[in-house]
């Protein structure tokens, strides 16, 4: 097994496994399996957060690594790996459409790509906000207003990925100030360089029909 197969599946193992799962097919079976991950991927994000809003209704800061780190640390892989995913594909997708007389990989139209970067949009949203509910209190700032509730660290999250500021909240270790940076690193992404080249290849298409 190459050693860049093994550092991809390390980084992102679903952008891993659907590298592996898309080589054997066809554009347009390729378009239909990104068009189920995208959605599946989006499914299960909903999920996580409302599981996590619903175990942390009585407040968050206190994930308790000690006695859940078999199960969390998998969820952090798993949710950490999809916002790499994201990251990584959506980044490579826009610079090779930018290739002149380059058939695409698969066959997804210009108005799909949107939604479905607007899904993955969503997600990330929702990825980071459980990411951030593993974080203990002390992480954030001290004398500022600290999240107390998974709706703080969705709105903090949502805030951030849009570059609006974090709401108030103020990230004080290199963690969450580094996943901070990398939230508004995939956001930046998706709206300047991913809507901006589908939407305007997708005009562009329509305007020489």
């Amino acid at each position: 097994m190459k050693i860049s197969t093994i550092t991809l599946a390390a980084v992102s193992p679903t952008f891993g496994l659907a590298t592996y799962q898309k080589r054997a097919l066809s554009r347009t079976g390729r378009a239909q399996f990104i068009k189920q991950r995208n959605c599946l991927y989006l499914i299960i994000g909903m999920v996580l957060a409302l599981v996590t809003f619903a175990l942390t209704w009585r407040g968050t800061g206190d994930p308790r690594w000690d006695k859940w780190w078999p199960a969390l640390t998998p969820i952090a892989w798993y949710l950490q790996g999809r916002c790499n995913e994201i990251f990584l594909a959506f980044y490579l997708d826009a610079f090779d459409k930018l290739r002149i007389n380059r058939q695409p990989s698969s066959a997804v139209a210009w108005s799909t790509r949107v939604r479905l970067a607007l899904n993955s949009y969503v997600e990330l949203i929702l990825n980071f906000s459980v990411l951030y509910a593993m974080l203990p209190a002390y992480m954030w700032q001290c004398g500022t207003q600290r999240p107390s509730s998974f709706a703080d660290l969705l709105t903090y999250s949502a805030l951030t990925i849009t570059t609006s500021g974090g709401g108030g909240f103020v990230a004080k270790h290199w963690l969450p100030q580094m996943m901070t940076v990398y939230e508004v690193m995939c956001g930046l992404i998706l709206l300047v360089v991913s809507f901006t080249i589908y939407t305007g290849r997708g005009l562009s298409k329509r305007g020489t029909r």
